[in-house]
């Protein structure tokens, strides 16, 4: 027994329908692009006209992120795709994949600013019109945080791993633009040369730090790890309501795939009740699973009591007497 989503439930922000997540994700992803490429582009310009480390490594990690935005871009316009003959689960782990590539680029950036903040350690050079790479910088500050909002914002409609990732570069290019805005006056009024580099150590720590958990997250989702606690918590409290209805629930199996989570479980009821029956007690747990979590595909199987290699409870409601005349209770 196979659900698709149900078309009944209120478009609440986590229940956009398909064509609502495909426009609010490919505007987020095509915002992503042109705002990094004119973040990438000032500093750039800015770094050479100032000879400032700091804003240099910032414009090779907004470069970083204009690669990643473009993948992003690219990759969400196939993820969105529907379910074919060659991929029945759909395309959502391209976007997974993008994700994975989005984070595994920030790496080689980090050593390349570490790089260049070294030469400028042991080579410094004083900074050339401050003034023009202090607004730069607040300038990129607030647009980063508008594009952080932006995409945080369809992150969380359409649960879009690739648009989440944007999200955290925009607010990694937020944090390290505002830490180049400070030194940059510190440098200016004190004349301490070395905050530059150290402030270009600091920003390619800061990528390096925050590329670990996007790096394990979308691994974790490539192979096929269970949703997170939480939520298997949340599944388990859903389909017990129906206790009392049911012996046992077992072989709770779950994963993600982009936006889509994948829940399976068997569901042990009473071996006299009809197919019917059974079929309609496992409907209704499907779309109790499906209201909690929109978007989830829902697998049941229905098992009879009495299966050998499953120690059930020898008494039912349904039996007489409260114990089951079909099995026989061990001596």
């Amino acid at each position: 027994m196979t659900r698709t989503e149900p078309s009944s439930e209120p478009a609440t922000p986590s229940q956009l329908s398909d064509e609502s997540q495909e426009k609010q994700r490919f505007r987020a992803a095509s915002f992503a692009l042109w705002t990094t490429l004119g973040l990438t582009a000032g500093k750039f310009l800015v770094a050479h006209l100032t000879s400032s480390v700091g804003v240099l490594s910032e414009g090779i990690h907004s470069s970083l992120d204009l690669l990643s935005s473009a993948v992003a871009f690219f990759t969400i316009r196939e993820a969105i795709k529907p379910a074919d003959r060659e991929h029945p689960f759909g395309h959502g782990k391209i976007e997974t994949l993008s994700s994975l590539l989005e984070a595994l680029l920030l790496v080689p950036a980090s050593i390349f600013i570490f790089i260049e903040a070294y030469d400028h350690w042991k080579n410094p050079e004083p900074l050339k019109q401050p003034w023009l790479a202090f607004g730069v910088m607040i300038v990129a500050l607030a647009v980063s945080v508008i594009a952080y909002l932006h995409n945080r914002g369809a992150a969380r409609a359409t649960e879009s791993r690739a648009i989440e990732v944007n999200a955290l570069h925009f607010l990694a290019d937020a944090a390290t633009s505002a830490g180049v805005a400070i030194g940059i006056v510190v440098i200016y009024f004190t004349g301490a040369a070395w905050i530059d580099p150290l402030i270009g150590f600091l920003i390619g720590l800061y990528i390096l730090y925050i590329s670990g958990p996007q790096i394990w997250a979308a691994i974790g989702e490539l192979t096929d790890s269970r949703l997170p606690d939480t939520e298997v918590a949340a599944i388990e409290a859903t389909l017990k309501r129906f206790s009392s209805r049911i012996i046992d629930i077992h072989d709770l199996r779950t994963r993600k795939s982009g936006v889509s989570r994948h829940i399976e479980f068997h569901f042990t009821t009473c071996g006299k009740i009809s197919v019917e029956e059974a079929h309609e007690i496992g409907d209704e747990m499907e779309q109790a699973v499906e209201k909690k979590f929109p978007r989830a595909r829902v697998t049941v199987h229905a098992d009879p009591c009495g299966i050998r290699d499953r120690n059930q409870p020898f008494t039912c409601s349904r039996s007489i007497g409260g114990v089951c005349e079909h099995r026989r209770q061990p001596e």
